[in-house]
C-alpha cells in the first residue's frame, strides 16, 4: 500500500470514529487529481462529483445543476475546481456530505498563485488555514489532524415558553429521534396539536440537524394515536420530501415520493403554498416546511386561516439563509399570535458538533454572518463608497457588510458574496464605524445598448442578461431612451436594525445621488410594492413609473419600479413615463389590479391622479409610438391598454360608415367592456389567450396601416 494509500485510509478513519467531515484539496495536475481519487475511492463506495469530469466514463453533475442534489447524501463529494470554483455548488452540495466523509477539492498547481478575482483570492487565504487536509503533488504528506472527544454542543431554544420543553433536550430518546435535542423538536411540534389553539411554533435549525426529520417523526407520531389530517406546504415538494419520507419509514411502507400518504388513523398531504390558500382544504394541523423562501404575505395569510401551524426554516443555508425571516416574522407573530412559540436546533445529527468541513464553510461563504451592535454609533459613522480591495483587506468589513444583508433579505446566497467581491457594475456605499456597518447600498451599472439592440428590446426580441431597469423601461414602458441612456439601479438598501428610522437610508441615498450625477443619466430602483416603502422613495426623490403586473416570486407583492432623473436627457423622457405608469393604473385598477386591497392601492391612486396630464387625454404621438410597438410585437395588452383605450374611442366616434366597425367586435369587447381573456377565447373560438392577443393586435395594425393609406392618397 502506497504512502498516500496508507494517509487516506487513515484520515477517512479518523473522520468515521468521531463523526466529522475533512475539507481535503488535492493540488496538482490532472495525474495527480486521479492519483489521490482512486487513494480514497475504496474508502467511499457513495461518492458524488461535480464539474467537469476527469474522465469521459465518470458520471458529473454540472455546478448549475448543483441546487437538484440538496437533500441527499453521500460520503465522499468530489469538486473539480482546475476551471474556477462555484460558490454556489460548493454551498449547496457540501451539506450532502454525511458524518465521516470527506469534501475533495481539486485544484491546479498553479491556482494560489493564480488567483484573478478577489473570491478566489479569499478562498486561497481560506484554504491555507489549520483544519484544510493540502495533498500536493510531489510534497510529503501533511500531520493527520489529531484525534479529540465530539463536543456536544447544547441546543438553545429561542424563545420556548415553558420550563417543559427547555428539558426535551437531555429526555431519553423517543418517536424514532437520533438526538436528545429531536427530541425536544418533536415535542414542540406535537405541542401544537395538543396545546392550546393559536400557539403557532417557528421551528429552526442549520442544515444537518435534522429538522424536516422532526416535523416527519411528529407527524408520524400524531398518524399513530389520533385522527388527523395533516397539511404540509413547502416552496416545492422536493424541500418537504423529507418529511413525507420519515412519515413512511415509521410505519414500514415504501417511499416512492408519494405527495399524500393514507396511514395510521388519518392522513398527510402536500399541498403547494398558493393551492392552499385559494382551496383551503381541511386540515388539523398545517406544517409549512423551509418557510423563508416563501413570500412573507402567503405566511401571513396561512396564520390567519389556520390555527394550529408550525413554520421551519434553515437559518443559515447557501440558497438564502432563514436569519431575517425569523427576525421580520417575529415581529408579525408578535403582532398577530402573541402566544408563539420558537425552538431551535443546535445539535448536529447528520455530523458531529465540531465538524471542520461545516466550520470552513460556513466561513468561506459567510453563511453565518450576523449583525452586531458592538462599536456601532449614528453620530460618528462615516458615509463613504467602498473600494472591493478594503472588503478583501478587512475579513470583519465584509462579514459585517454581508451579515446586514443577510438580516435584511432572506434570499441573500453566496453568489451575492461573489459579485460584492468581483462584479465591476455593482458599487457599495455604506454607513459605518471601521469596519462595523450600520447601513448599506448597492448600485448596478445598466443600461449603454446600442439604438438596435435597445429597439430590439423595446419589441421584446432581445433579453440580455441583467439590465431589468433598462429592459423594463423599454419593453414595459415602451421608452426606447432609458435603454440607451447610462442607468444606476439601487439593488439592495439595508440598514442596521437598531438603528431604523433615524435617516441612515435617505443619508445613503443621498450620497448616492450626488455621487451619481458624473456617472449616470438616471437612477431607479425596483421593490415589492408596499405603502410605506413607496413613502420611503419617494422621500428620497424617487417617483413610480410602473407597477408589475404579477406578484413577485419572492416579496408576494407586485413590484414597483420607481425612477429619479439625474440630467436634462433623461428629464426629456420622464414625464411621458409618469403619465403612461397614472393612466395604465387608472386603466387596469377595475382588471388587473381588481385584487389588490384598496388600502395598498389608494396611495398609488393617489399619486396616479396627482400627475400632470392624467386623467386628460394622452399625446397622440405617444399613443401612436406605444401601437406602434404594440402592433409589431413588443408590448402587452396591460401595458399599452391607455393607448389602445383612447385609439378605440376616437375611432368609434370618428367612424364614417358602420361598416367600417366590423373588424372591432373583439377589440371592443375586451378593451372597452373588460371581458376577461376566457371569455374571449370561448365566444370567438380560439386556442387561448395568445391567440386571443395576437387577433387583437392584428384589427389594431391593419386598422392603422388603413388609415396611413388613405391619409397619404388623400
Amino acid at each position: 500500500m502506497s504512502q498516500l494509500s496508507q494517509f487516506c485510509r487513515t484520515l477517512s478513519s479518523i473522520a468515521a470514529s468521531q463523526n466529522i467531515r475533512f475539507l481535503v484539496v488535492a493540488k496538482g495536475n490532472k495525474e495527480w487529481a486521479l492519483e489521490v481519487l482512486a487513494a480514497f475511492d475504496p474508502l467511499y463506495p457513495d461518492r458524488l462529483f461535480c464539474g467537469e469530469p476527469l474522465q469521459s466514463e465518470n458520471p458529473s453533475i454540472p455546478f448549475k445543476k448543483a441546487k437538484q442534489w440538496l437533500g441527499r447524501e453521500c460520503q465522499m463529494l468530489t469538486v473539480n475546481g482546475h476551471r474556477g470554483v462555484d460558490a454556489q455548488a460548493l454551498g449547496a452540495l457540501s451539506g450532502t456530505v454525511v458524518g465521516g466523509g470527506i469534501l475533495l477539492l481539486l485544484l491546479p498547481n498553479d491556482w494560489f498563485e493564480q488567483c484573478d478575482s478577489n473570491f478566489d483570492r479569499r478562498l486561497c487565504q481560506l484554504l491555507q488555514q489549520p483544519g484544510v487536509i493540502m495533498l500536493e503533488a510531489g510534497a510529503a504528506l501533511p500531520p493527520l489532524p489529531r484525534s479529540h472527544e465530539t463536543d456536544i454542543i447544547k441546543p438553545s431554544h429561542g424563545e420556548v415558553a415553558d420550563a417543559q420543553s427547555a428539558s426535551t433536550c437531555g429526555a431519553p430518546l423517543r418517536f424514532g429521534a437520533v438526538t436528545s435535542c429531536q427530541v425536544g423538536a418533536v415535542e414542540a411540534v406535537r405541542r401544537v396539536v395538543t396545546g392550546h389553539r393559536k400557539r403557532p411554533l417557528v421551528l429552526t435549525a442549520d442544515r444537518g440537524r435534522g429538522k424536516s426529520a422532526a416535523l416527519g417523526l411528529a407527524a408520524a407520531s400524531l398518524l399513530a394515536e389520533r385522527e388527523i389530517k395533516i397539511v404540509v406546504t413547502a416552496p416545492s415538494y422536493l424541500a418537504s420530501q423529507t418529511v413525507f419520507r420519515h412519515v413512511a419509514e415509521q410505519f414500514g411502507l415504501e417511499f416512492t415520493d408519494q405527495k399524500r400518504l393514507e396511514v395510521g388513523k388519518g392522513s398527510i398531504v402536500f399541498v403547494a403554498p398558493d393551492v392552499l390558500l385559494s382551496e383551503l382544504p381541511s386540515a388539523d394541523f398545517v406544517m409549512v416546511d423551509e418557510a423563508a423562501a416563501i413570500p412573507a404575505p402567503v405566511l401571513t395569510a396561512l396564520l390567519g386561516e389556520f390555527n394550529r401551524i408550525a413554520f421551519s426554516s434553515t437559518v443559515h443555508g447557501y440558497e438564502g439563509t432563514g436569519r431575517g425571516f425569523a427576525v421580520k416574522f417575529r415581529q408579525q407573530l408578535d403582532t398577530v399570535m402573541p402566544q408563539w412559540r420558537a425552538f431551535e436546533m443546535q445539535q448536529a445529527i447528520r455530523w458531529a458538533d465540531h465538524d471542520p468541513l461545516e466550520k470552513w464553510i460556513f466561513n468561506a461563504l459567510l453563511l453565518d454572518a450576523e449583525v452586531s451592535c458592538e462599536g456601532l454609533d449614528p453620530k460618528t459613522a462615516d458615509y463613504e463608497l467602498l473600494d472591493k480591495a478594503q472588503l478583501l483587506d478587512s475579513p470583519n468589513l465584509l462579514s459585517s457588510l454581508f451579515g446586514l444583508l443577510i438580516n435584511a433579505h432572506y434570499q441573500t446566497s453566496p453568489a451575492d458574496l461573489v459579485n460584492l467581491l468581483d462584479d465591476d457594475s455593482l458599487h457599495i456605499w455604506v454607513c459605518r464605524n471601521s469596519d462595523r456597518v450600520l447601513g448599506c447600498c448597492l448600485i448596478v451599472d445598466e443600461g449603454g445598448f446600442t439604438d438596435e439592440l435597445a429597439r430590439q428590446i423595446q419589441l421584446g426580441t432581445r433579453r440580455p442578461r441583467g439590465h431589468l431597469l433598462a429592459q423594463s423601461l423599454a419593453a414595459h414602458v415602451g421608452i426606447l431612451e432609458a435603454a440607451v441612456q447610462h442607468s444606476g439601479r439601487v439593488l439592495r438598501i439595508a440598514v442596521h436594525p437598531d438603528f431604523q428610522q433615524q435617516g441612515i437610508g435617505q443619508k445613503l441615498l443621498a450620497c448616492v445621488r450626488q455621487w451619481g450625477q458624473a456617472r449616470y443619466d438616471f437612477l431607479g430602483t425596483s421593490f415589492g410594492y408596499v405603502p410605506e416603502l413607496l413613502n420611503f422613495w419617494q422621500r428620497a426623490g424617487y417617483q413610480a413609473v410602473r407597477l408589475g403586473l404579477q406578484k413577485d416570486a419572492s416579496s408576494g407583492y407586485p413590484s414597483l419600479l420607481c425612477v429619479q432623473p439625474l440630467g436634462h436627457s433623461s428629464r426629456q423622457w420622464f414625464p411621458k413615463a409618469r403619465v403612461f405608469f397614472s393612466a395604465g393604473l387608472l386603466a387596469n385598477a377595475c382588471e388587473a389590479f381588481s385584487d389588490m386591497p384598496a388600502a395598498e392601492l389608494l396611495p398609488l391612486l393617489v399619486d396616479a391622479l396627482s400627475c400632470q396630464g392624467v386623467p386628460a387625454p394622452l399625446a397622440s404621438d405617444w399613443v401612436d409610438e406605444q401601437l406602434s410597438i404594440y402592433c409589431q410585437g413588443g408590448l402587452g395588452y396591460e401595458l399599452v391598454l391607455p393607448s389602445l383605450q383612447q385609439y378605440l374611442l376616437l375611432r368609434l366616434a370618428n367612424a364614417e360608415r358602420p361598416s367600417e366597425l366590423a373588424a372591432f367586435s373583439l377589440p371592443v369587447a375586451k378593451v372597452i367592456q373588460r371581458q376577461s381573456w376566457h371569455e374571449i377565447v370561448q365566444f370567438y373560438q380560439l386556442a387561448g389567450r395568445k391567440e386571443a392577443e395576437q387577433r387583437l393586435r392584428a384589427v389594431i395594425r391593419a386598422d392603422i396601416q388603413k388609415n396611413f393609406i388613405a391619409r397619404s392618397e388623400s
